[in-house]
């Protein structure tokens, strides 16, 4: 769907992005663009109701004076009613029956529209509803890590439901409720003015006072509003994450704490509610009383206009007919203009919703694609070359700082290191969920941020920490990178990552349907459907982010030994803490504190003091574990003479590669 595109946010004096109301509404407005012919429909369908409900109006007017002219009539009194009221002769009769067999067939055309309005209303109303809720989930799918780290699970679902639906609210009222409201007062005022200006004119008396103290009262409720959503972002996020964490909470039997917590923000968010009550209550009243006054003081008039005109042939004077008129009119003018509160009402909820879900339309990517992307080349070696890459979630704050090596198409890489160190955002720069804010990676020589990000995620897999697998059967979760794939390649893949014997034992097999986050299977059951669905891709690079963490060391032995043939002439990161698994690299790559601080074999990092030889020997023999207060090797790095760098170690390896060649 083409989405209303939002136009470029004005700083305001804090240097954080300022969008006019102006423009919010005409980004709300746009949404109806998809949805225009349902849109007009409604409009036509309005505007006959509309057209016959005041012509109703007008012809009950004449029924009465009809009925009044009858009623002062001396001879009328005289003939029986009903011989009287179907006589073909008498030119009353025949009026009077003309006028109510007309009303009659008004009030049912009245019947008609009114239900055609229901359903046109509501299959508009549907429809945008669809066209909004597709364009935020998309911008959701398309926008980068960066932008999920810094908003909770909690604020996009209530953005995507509550925010969503305060626009379509809005969007929908502003187009057939304002129209309504134009054409009732328009054509009502019309009606009055063809029978006396002076009434017609004092009817639209309340406008600007309504106007001016909406304009007021607008002031005051936008902060409360957003106050609203803010609160009940916070009721969402405490119910999501107990949700998600509810194995957690009976573990450690903090149900008492958590409803305490959902008690708090519950009672927070009933708080800013009833604020936002009181403020409209005392809103209601003052638009009512208003109306109230207004209607008294026409009444009067007219009576007053009544009276003096009886009898006489006074211009301006009014009829029993007229004032009938009046009165209908007057019922439906102040009707609708007290609608004018709903609106403001919905303006307001509207436009605090309409910029918070601005923040997720306008939002930059954090990856941006190139105007014209290139394809991942189908063949290649899948070289992959760090040069100087320093990244950081915050750029004041790098994460990753000077990291230089290269990986030869086909190689394994183990990258190694302390907690912290940045071994997980390393490799997330490999799939580009986030982009490096200097240097540059490339695969087979090319600029990652040269291709597009389709070609290159179907080109790396990964396989992360946290195993998250979706609410579907086994087939569809080891398929999920492709879809549609046969049954033969996902048993394959199932069978190398160690996982197609469990299967086979689950109770419909690779039909079996998880439970949400695949909460049915253990830890290392789901690891191994991760690791099949990497596999099943086929990918030129595959990064595994710790991924035998959940699984026992036999297993991993032999998801290793199955692997090896898949890893062949395919470049492989590993980010392992048992060195076991480590051994078997083409090369480590060791971090410490977001540096490259060894490179080489575990041979070769054996040979040489440093991080890595340290962990190695706690692991591999009885050794007890490295002091706290034991420097680390970065700090080691900076003394003269003790250990040598990362480039020396790159050096030997060349050198190493130049002897084999010889």
């Amino acid at each position: 769907m083409s989405q209303p595109q939002p136009a470029e946010p004005v700083p305001n004096d804090t240097g954080a992005p300022t969008v006019p109301n102006r423009t919010l509404v005409l980004w709300m407005l746009g949404f109806i663009k998809p949805v225009r012919n349902q849109a007009a429909w409604c409009c036509v369908v309005l505007t006959c109701a509309i057209a016959v409900e005041v012509y109703a109006v007008q012809i009950s007017g004449r029924a009465v004076n009809q009925l009044n002219k009858i009623h002062t009539a001396t001879d009328a009194t005289h003939k029986g009613l009903w011989k009287w009221f179907f006589s073909t002769t008498d030119i009353d009769a025949f009026t009077l029956r003309y006028l109510l067999l007309l009303l009659v067939v008004f009030v049912c055309a009245m019947a008609v529209l009114r239900y055609a309005r229901e359903v046109a209303n509501s299959k508009f109303s549907m429809n945008m509803v669809f066209f909004l809720r597709e364009a935020i989930y998309d911008k959701l799918q398309r926008v980068g890590f960066g932008f999920h780290d810094s908003n909770s699970s909690g604020q996009l679902i209530n953005r995507s439901l509550s925010d969503l639906q305060n626009v379509r609210t809005f969007a929908q009222s502003a187009l057939l409720l304002t129209l309504e409201i134009i054409l009732v007062v328009t054509g009502y005022i019309l009606l009055i003015l063809s029978k006396n200006v002076w009434v017609a004119l004092l009817a639209l008396a309340p406008l600007p006072i309504w106007t001016i103290y909406t304009i007021r009262f607008s002031k005051k409720v936008q902060p409360a509003a957003k106050a609203v959503l803010e609160a009940e972002d916070a009721s969402i996020q405490v119910i999501t994450e107990n949700a998600a964490g509810v194995h957690v909470i009976k573990a450690f039997a903090t149900e008492k704490q958590e409803v305490a917590k959902y008690t708090k923000a519950a009672t927070e968010f009933q708080v800013r509610v009833l604020k936002r009550v009181r403020l409209f209550a005392n809103f209601q009243p003052v638009i009512r009383l208003i109306a109230s006054a207004s209607h008294l003081s026409l009444f009067f008039v007219a009576g007053l206009l009544l009276i003096l005109g009886k009898g006489k042939n006074i211009a301006g004077a009014l009829s029993v007919g007229d004032l009938v008129i009046l009165g209908g009119a007057m019922g439906a003018i102040l009707g609708r203009l007290q609608q004018v509160a709903t609106i403001n009402e919905q303006y307001q909820n509207a436009i605090v919703s309409a910029r918070r879900l601005w923040e997720v339309i306008s939002f930059v990517p954090t990856v941006p694609e190139k105007t014209n992307p290139i394809e991942v080349p189908k063949r290649g070696i899948g070289e992959v070359v760090f040069e100087d890459v320093c990244f950081g979630y915050n750029p004041d704050k790098p994460v990753l700082c000077d990291v230089s090596f290269k990986v030869p198409g086909g190689a394994i890489v183990a990258i190694v290191g302390p907690t912290g160190a940045g071994k997980t955002s390393l490799i997330n720069l490999i799939a580009r969920f986030y982009d490096p804010q200097r240097g540059r990676i490339t695969l087979d020589g090319v600029d990652l941020r040269d291709f597009s990000l389709s070609s290159l995620r179907s080109q790396v897999s990964l396989v992360f920490q946290e195993t998250y697998l979706f609410s579907d059967s086994v087939s569809a979760n080891i398929a999920y990178g492709r879809p549609g794939i046969d049954q033969g390649s996902i048993e394959s893949a199932s069978r190398l990552a160690q996982a197609h014997e469990f299967i086979e034992k689950l109770p419909q097999g690779y039909d079996t349907q998880l439970g949400e986050r695949g909460m049915n299977l253990s830890g290392g059951q789901r690891q191994r459907l991760a690791i099949a669905r990497a596999i099943v891709t086929n990918p030129r690079v595959l990064v595994l982010d710790d991924a035998t963490a959940a699984i026992d060391a036999e297993t991993e032995d032999l998801i290793r030994r199955g692997m090896r043939l898949t890893l062949f002439g395919r470049t492989t990161f590993v980010i392992a803490h048992r060195i076991s698994t480590v051994k078997s690299a083409d090369l480590v790559v060791v971090l410490e504190q977001g540096r490259v601080t060894q490179l080489g074999t575990h041979n070769q990092l054996m040979a040489e003091d440093g991080h890595y030889r340290e962990i190695a020997r706690v692991q591999l023999s009885d050794e007890p574990a490295v002091p706290a207060e034991m420097l680390s090797h970065m700090d080691r790095a900076g003394r003269p003479g003790e250990v040598g760098n990362a480039k020396q170690g790159a050096q030997r390896i060349k050198d190493a590669e130049l002897e084999e060649t010889a």
